[in-house]
Order: C-alpha cells, then structure tokens, then sequence
C-alpha cells in the first residue's frame, strides 16, 4: 500500500471473521518495512473479501534457509559443482531409455551404434535444458528423456510387422542390413512421437492444458507414474539379471 497510515484489511483471530483494524504509526511502520522485503499475495475468500497473505519461506524473520532465489547467480566453482550433481542425478535414466528401447529395436548387445543412441540422447538433453534455463520456463532440472514414450514406442514395436526376426535369420545378417533392421524402426518411432508432440503444442498454445490442470490433480499424476513405471517392470527385469551386482548398487 502507498500510505501505511490506512486502514489494513486484517484477519481478526478473536471473531474468526474479517474486520477492519486502523493501524498505530509503529504498526504501520512495520508493515511497510514488511512490504519492502517481499512482495505479498492477494487471496480472494468466498465471500469476495480480500485479505493478505505472505509468501511461503520468503519473510527473512521466519528463519528461512533458501541460499539463492530464482534471479540470484551462485559463484562459478558453485555453479560448477551443482551442475555436476545433477547431471549425476540425470545421467542414470537418461542411460536407461536406450538399454530399455534398443532390445526392441532388434538391436544386437555388441552393437556400436548404441553408444551413438546414448551420445546423441545426452547431447540433445544438453541443448534443451540450456534452451529451457535460458529462455524457457528456467526450472531448476535437467530436460532429458521421458519415459512416458518408452510404454508406446514398446507397444508399437510389438505389433506384428515389427516384431524382430528369429535369431538365426539375424545372425545371417551383414551389418548393413542390421543398421538398416534397427533404423526403419527408429523412423517409425520418431514419426509417432513427432505427431504426439503436434497434440502437446496445440494444447499448450490454446490454453487446454490449463483447463485440464482443474481436473489432473497429484492423485491422478501419482498412479499414472506408478503405472508407467509398472508397465517397465519386465523390461527392466531383463537388463538387471544381465549384472545383479551393479542393478543392487544402483540402488
């Protein structure tokens, strides 16, 4: 408010009601002086009555412990060391997408190309979560890959026309013709998670997901990810009993 000397809209604890206080000059005062260390929310009650509240952990004399706000920039040897955490954090599941997807890309375990796969997948995380902290939405979070296409793109793989052929018609294979086995397969996926993706602009540029939000609470995310991580269990199964020792460690 411009003039601490007006009356404050204030939540009378006494009545459980809304009543208007007149302020002390030390009162007032001390509002402004609250005013100028963090910005305050206005929450609209049922009644249409508006009263202040403040924002969460934002009040320095509430022992707040936050080290750096969302425009602050740590020092560079700090920049660097969380940086390298979560990229720690990140490059376990980015790993895991390919391990999972390639199998059903009829792709052999010696494959060099593997490695391609995973290079490419880590690069392009890198280019997004600069694209996405520079002029995004800058969360705090490394993009990388989702799982959430992992369950349709092995779904897609299972259909008869793309199902792998039996081993002893790979093994007459040269490495053309495998390169060529796992490649129409990777195309088909792109091109399905490619017209997927025109669904998640539009719903973005017209405000539907916004809508959706109302209705999508936590306990419709929750299960959701718990089935998808389900659905996974027998894919993820396979690669553990390859190494038990480093799928336990993992852990």
């Amino acid at each position: 408010m411009d003039n601490c000397g007006n009356q404050y809209d204030t939540q009378d604890t006494k009545n459980s009601g809304i009543a208007g206080i007149e302020m002390t000059s030390d009162e007032a005062k001390y509002a402004c002086k609250r005013e100028k260390k963090t910005n305050d929310n206005i929450m609209t009650t049922d009644v249409g009555t508006e009263v202040e509240i403040e924002k969460f952990g934002l009040d320095g004399d509430d022992g707040d412990d936050l080290l750096y706000g969302v425009e602050d920039i740590p020092p560079w040897y700090m920049c660097i060391l969380l940086g390298f955490q979560h990229y720690l954090e990140m490059i376990g599941a980015t790993v895991a997408c390919p391990f999972i997807l390639t199998p059903a890309l009829c792709m052999e375990e010696d494959d060099p190309n593997k490695a391609n796969i995973i290079s490419t997948l880590v690069f392009m995380s890198g280019i997004i979560t600069i694209l996405q902290s520079t002029i995004g939405t800058r969360l705090p979070i490394v993009q990388g890959g989702s799982f959430s296409y992992l369950i349709p793109s092995l779904a897609i793989m299972n259909l008869p026309q793309w199902r792998c052929p039996p081993p002893e018609i790979m093994a007459g294979l040269n490495y053309e013709e495998k390169t060529e086995l796992w490649q129409v397969r990777m195309r088909e996926i792109q091109g399905a998670i490619i017209f997927a993706a025109l669904f998640e602009t539009i719903f973005a540029l017209t405000g539907f997901i916004g809508f959706l939000c109302r209705f999508i609470t936590p306990l419709t995310v929750a299960p959701a990810i718990c089935m998808i991580g389900l659905s996974l269990f027998k894919n993820v199964t396979e690669q553990i009993s390859k190494n038990a020792p480093v799928a336990i460690s993992s852990f």
